[in-house]
């Protein structure tokens, strides 16, 4: 049952199963050992030599490696060279601007301080207007108080006519 279920899997790739099982299980046991050792040789084989390309490719890389080390610090510096001139060449055209800019700042600066002592002056002298106003006020009520007293009282004495 098990050969005639494998058949029909392993023969989609033109493998016949059944002649494979055969030579393996249906052997002696040393023709197995044998099997398993050609297989393990083929592979160590096969690996052997994809170890072989891998090891020279890494020995190629490892020796080409000074190379573009010096190439890349080469380049690198030339490409810095340049960023410098470039900063060097753009470095007056900022100096200019902050010049500009501090003169704004200062000439902003004179201009919104005479305005802002002048108005706290102004209202300062509307302060003090307006302190001595309430006190000219209260002084002249006072005054009026004591003129109704008066007043008052001379009409309850009955010496001024009501």
């Amino acid at each position: 049952m098990y050969k005639a279920e494998t058949k029909n899997i392993v023969r989609g790739k033109k493998i016949v199963f059944s002649n494979f099982y055969d030579t393996i299980f249906n052997h002696p046991k040393e023709n197995v050992e044998k099997e398993i050792k050609t297989f393990v040789r083929e592979f160590e084989l096969n690996k052997n030599g994809r170890e072989e390309a891998n090891l020279h490719k890494c020995i190629v890389y490892t020796q080409d490696a000074p190379d573009k080390y010096t190439d890349g610090v080469t380049s690198l510096n030339k490409k810095l060279i340049g960023v410098n001139e470039k900063l060097q060449n753009a470095k007056p055209t900022f100096e200019t601007l902050l010049s500009e800019l501090t003169e704004l700042r200062q000439n902003r600066q004179s201009r919104s301080d005479p305005y802002q002592k002048e108005r706290k002056e102004f209202l300062k002298g509307i302060e003090k207007a307006k302190k001595n106003y309430e006190e000219e006020m209260k002084e002249r009520e006072q005054e009026l108080v004591k003129e109704y007293r008066l007043l008052m009282e001379e009409a309850v004495r009955g010496v001024a006519p009501p």
